[in-house]
C-alpha cells in the first residue's frame, strides 16, 4: 500500500534532488503519480470487494478455487495469491469458518489438505463477480483501445524493469 497522500511538488522534488543526489526528477515525479494512482485504484477495488464481505486474499482464493474445481493445496493457494503457507492457512481457517471453502484430506499425502470452494463461496462469488466486472468496466471505460494498448505495453515494460532490479539486488 502506498501511503503518501501529500505528493511533493516539482520545486520540492528539485530541492531534494540537489540535497540527496537524485539524477531523475521527472522519473521520481512519474513514479509518485503512478504509485498514488495504483493505491487509489486498489483502495477502490478493496471497497468494492468489502461490499460482499471479501478481502483481496479471500476473493483471489475463491477465484483460484473456482478455476480448480478438484481443489488446491494450501501451498498452491499460497503461491497463487503470493503469501506464505502459514498466512494462507490462517486465511483458509477464516474462510472455512465463514463457510466459503472446505478442507479435505489429500489422498496422496495424509499430512496435507485439499481446499475446495463451498456452496456459500460459490454464492458469494455469484454476487461479487458481476459487481467486480462492472467496476473494472467502468474504470477501463476511461481508456480507448490505443491507450489500453499503450498501458499494456508500459505494464509489460514495468514488470521487466522491476524483475531486472530484483535480480540485480539479489
Amino acid at each position: 500500500m502506498f501511503e503518501l497522500k501529500d505528493l511533493p511538488n516539482r520545486e520540492t522534488l528539485g530541492a531534494f534532488a540537489k540535497r540527496y543526489h537524485n539524477p531523475d526528477i521527472d522519473g521520481l515525479q512519474l513514479w509518485l503519480m503512478w504509485a498514488s494512482s495504483t493505491n487509489e485504484m486498489l483502495s477502490a477495488f478493496d471497497a468494492n470487494l468489502a461490499t460482499h464481505g471479501l478481502t483481496q486474499a479471500k476473493f483471489f482464493v475463491l477465484l483460484l478455487l473456482l478455476r480448480n474445481t478438484a481443489g488446491l493445496s494450501i501451498a498452491a493457494l499460497a503461491e497463487g495469491v503470493n503469501v506464505t503457507s502459514p498466512s494462507m492457512t490462517r486465511i483458509v481457517d477464516r474462510m472455512e469458518a465463514a463457510g466459503l471453502c472446505e478442507r479435505a484430506s489429500d489422498p496422496m499425502d495424509r499430512r496435507a489438505w485439499i481446499v475446495r470452494i463451498a456452496k456459500e463461496g460459490e454464492s458469494v462469488m455469484a454476487l461479487a463477480m458481476p459487481s467486480h466486472y462492472a467496476w473494472v468496466a467502468e474504470l477501463m471505460a476511461h481508456f480507448n483501445e490505443e491507450e489500453r494498448m499503450q498501458i499494456r505495453h508500459l505494464m509489460a515494460k514495468l514488470n521487466l524493469a522491476t524483475k531486472a532490479l530484483a535480480v540485480a539486488a539479489a
